[in-house]
């Protein structure tokens, strides 16, 4: 049975699915803690190992290290948001994982891997560098909504919505990283003072609010009359 409401079973107007909105939280859940373990992995091992530099030779070595790192996070985040957005609308997989690695690349060319290069050539350390990095990055989630706008576009009315979402979500969790740092002495992954772990956290939290975005832009009432149901 799709989630499509075929025979006795629909969805209701908002769009709510108890079971894709828990799929959504746990899909991106595995592939965020994938992506951060493997991406810290690439930008660490090429800082010991190959001493990259932007100003040597070695900048194609950081461009590819860059590179494997989007195409990461893009496929395994991707393929696993997909099993979800699939299930409402007939979204090709390839688009939509391509539609990830875009924003991903952004962020590993012009935050992460200036980043960490940095801490290698003033001898800091590349993990802690990282760690800022990519508690800086979280700011380019909201381009991961846009950039993932245009493949819902033609299939539903409120994919304008999906920019929104993300921008809020990343907005609102953020906004409470800072307050816990500051009246609680939580972590405080903005400014770099935390952990991988709270890092983690910081990208986990924001899914329950994205889930059910994502529910209410692809209800049924918002689809577009030309969109197919999911096979």
């Amino acid at each position: 049975m799709t989630a499509t409401g075929a025979g006795p079973r629909t969805v209701p107007a908002s769009g709510w699915d108890a079971r894709l909105y828990w799929l959504w939280i746990l899909y991106n859940t595995i592939a965020f803690i994938t992506v951060l373990t493997v991406g810290f992995l690439l930008a660490v091992l090429g800082s010991n190992v190959f001493h990259l530099s932007l100003a040597s030779g070695r900048t194609l070595v950081a461009l590819l290290i860059a590179t494997l790192g989007a195409a990461l996070f893009g496929g395994v985040l991707g393929s696993l948001q997909w099993r979800v957005v699939s299930q409402r609308v007939p979204v090709p997989r390839k688009a939509w994982i391509t539609a990830n690695i875009g924003p991903a690349l952004l962020a590993w060319l012009l935050v992460i891997m200036p980043a960490v290069i940095d801490a290698q050539n003033t001898d800091k350390n590349a993990s802690t560098a990282y760690l800022l990095a990519a508690s800086q990055s979280l700011a380019l989630g909201p381009l991961l909504g846009l950039s993932q706008s245009m493949v819902l576009r033609p299939l539903t009315h409120r994919w304008g919505w999906w920019i929104g979402a993300n921008l809020a979500s990343w907005l609102i969790v953020d906004a409470l990283v800072l307050l816990l740092a500051h009246f609680a002495a939580g972590p405080d992954v903005i400014t770099a003072d935390g952990s991988i772990a709270e890092v983690y956290l910081t990208l986990i939290a924001t899914t329950p609010l994205t889930g059910r975005a994502l529910l209410w832009v692809l209800a049924p009432s918002a689809l577009t009359p030309t969109t197919p149901p999911p096979t």
